[in-house]
């Protein structure tokens, strides 16, 4: 259907035999008609489709997400790209299906009770998610905990300074019980990395749980509007298959360690900063938890689509240049909001669409050029992590570079971004190849996105040792939220850096020898002054 919208196409390449003519080994520049075939109107007509209201926000594992990995299939169809996804009938398909967990952390299946025995009276305290106590629910496992609670100080291990808060006791299958921060700072280490690395020591220690409270005498932060909101219940969470359970670090308000602390006799803030040990230690059975995690768990099949066009050189054709972009989006809020995503990366998707077409009209270059879209990428670039470990290629042939597309329609439309930058260690002749393809499309190629650079799906690719470039035209204030719509995408830009992908892919495709890591060369120094 694309190539009955384009006459001029029929008349460069008349018969199909032509268009799948190799080129000649030194055609390192790009057929001028390919080129010229990748243009705004053709971008913004997949752009429109994508980011409409229809696609609901193309979310991973959704039933639009799986629309849209039909229609990019149906395009692959269409230039004659030959399927590297999953068997199915009568052959393989260009869709690779993977499974994806949504967990759902509820708040209303939250419940902690203290039970405090430190004599023969007892006392029981029934606290309240969100007012006496809050927790980070993603990854903890699901169920029901009843044990006995071990206090051990500021939880510290640190055979490097000589200091064991956990030497002589006994935590697996208890709850341990730590003062927040360290000895001497007024509680003030509470932030998310120091409860981590007390969270880290108690599951050494084989702890089914932690309670955080601040040190006797230390007023303790409040917790924040919404705390269950802020903290990640009630909204799913998706990964890759069922994530590694942990265990619940949980922190109690001062109101509840005011309760705690003479009941057990816990000791006073210490103002020494290396007491190793602190003591006494409450009895066993002073204090039980009882802690009870509901997580609603929905498995979902997701989809990547592939495909390729086997190279023309007998030899160069088993290294395979892939062109990549993610589909998937953010879908529908709790308000009803669509997240269209028109810029996140509705845009990179028709980028590498009409390089594919380009590719399908003009002649084999020597090696082989597939064309990958991916899903998953807003849950943690899940999608590009399943095909990079489960790259189904023919047998002897490997990717040797991977150029992604991702946000390419906003911002300046004179430039775009590119990483890694000549000063990152992963800086390859992909790069430097593509300042000379951005500039012949009248772009200038700015070295600002080595922030980002392992926040898409080129990363994993890089992770494997494969040489990769990202385009990345910046951030915006529209960035995943309702408000990313087409009517605010730059086609023309999009068209640009489309068309420069293409001219670097070309390149690469036609090369003498595949992608490698460099060093970039150091500027030039001005001539002394006599």
């Amino acid at each position: 259907m694309k190539r009955a919208l384009i006459p001029p196409l029929t008349l460069l390449f008349p018969t199909v035999a032509l268009a799948q003519a190799p080129v000649a080994d030194t055609a390192v520049e790009p057929p001028p008609a390919a080129v010229q075939s990748i243009t705004g109107p053709e971008i913004g007509g997949h752009l429109r489709f994508l980011a409409s209201d229809l696609m609901r926000g193309r979310e991973a594992g959704s039933p639009e997400a799986r629309l849209t990995a039909e229609y990019l299939a149906s395009h692959l169809t269409a230039i004659s790209a030959e399927p590297l996804g999953d068997p199915g009938r009568g052959g393989r398909t260009y869709l690779q299906r993977f499974m994806l967990e949504s967990s759902t952390p509820l708040s209303a299946g939250s419940e902690l009770t203290l039970t405090l025995a430190p004599d023969r009276s007892k006392r029981v305290i029934e606290c309240k998610l969100g007012v006496d106590y809050i927790y980070g629910p993603q990854g903890v496992a699901g169920g029901e905990v009843e044990a006995d609670v071990v206090f051990a100080g500021y939880g510290r291990h640190k055979p490097d300074q000589n200091i064991n808060d956990y030497e002589g006791l006994h935590v697996r299958n208890k709850f341990v019980l730590v003062y927040q921060g360290e000895p001497g700072d007024g509680g003030a280490g509470a932030g998310r990395r120091g409860a981590g690395d007390k969270l880290k020591t108690a599951v050494e220690h084989g702890a089914l749980g932690l309670l955080i409270i601040a040190p006797p005498g230390v007023a303790g932060e409040p917790l924040p509007p919404s705390p269950a909101a802020m903290f990640g219940f009630d909204r799913p969470r998706v990964s890759l298959g069922s994530p590694p359970a942990t265990i619940p670090a949980i922190a109690l308000t001062p109101a509840i360690r005011d309760l705690l602390v003479p009941a057990l006799n816990l000791p006073k803030i210490d103002t020494a900063a290396d007491q190793p040990r602190m003591r006494p230690f409450p009895p066993a059975g002073a204090l039980r938890v009882h802690f009870t995690h509901a997580v609603k768990r929905e498995p979902r099949e997701d989809r990547n689509v592939v495909g390729f066009l086997p190279g023309a050189d007998p030899q160069k054709k088993n290294e395979i240049v892939v062109f990549s972009a993610h589909y998937d989006h953010e879908g529908v809020d709790d308000k009803g909001q669509i997240y269209n995503g028109s810029d996140d990366n509705a845009s990179g998707t028709s980028g590498v669409l009409e390089v594919a077409q380009a590719f399908g009209a003009a002649p084999r270059p020597a090696r082989s050029v597939a064309f990958l879209w991916v899903s998953g990428e807003e849950k943690g670039l899940l999608g590009s992590q399943w095909f990079a470990d489960h790259q189904a290629l023919p047998e002897g042939m490997k990717i040797v570079a991977d150029i992604n597309l991702d946000m390419i329609s906003r911002n300046d439309g004179t430039k775009i971004g590119a990483t890694p930058s000549p000063s990152h260690p992963d800086y390859n002749t992909l790069v430097a190849d593509a300042a000379v393809a951005t500039k012949a499309e009248g772009l200038e190629m700015l070295f600002d996105s080595d922030p980002y650079y392992a926040r898409t799906d080129s990363y994993n690719f890089a992770a494997k040792g494969v040489p990769v470039i990202f385009f990345f035209a910046g951030l915006h204030e529209d960035y995943h939220k309702p408000t990313d719509d087409f009517e605010k995408a730059d086609l023309e830009k999009a068209a640009r850096v489309a068309r420069a992908a293409f001219r670097l892919g070309w390149k690469t495709a036609q090369a003498a020898e595949a992608p490698k890591k460099i060093q970039a060369q150091p500027a030039a120094q001005p001539a002394a002054q006599p």
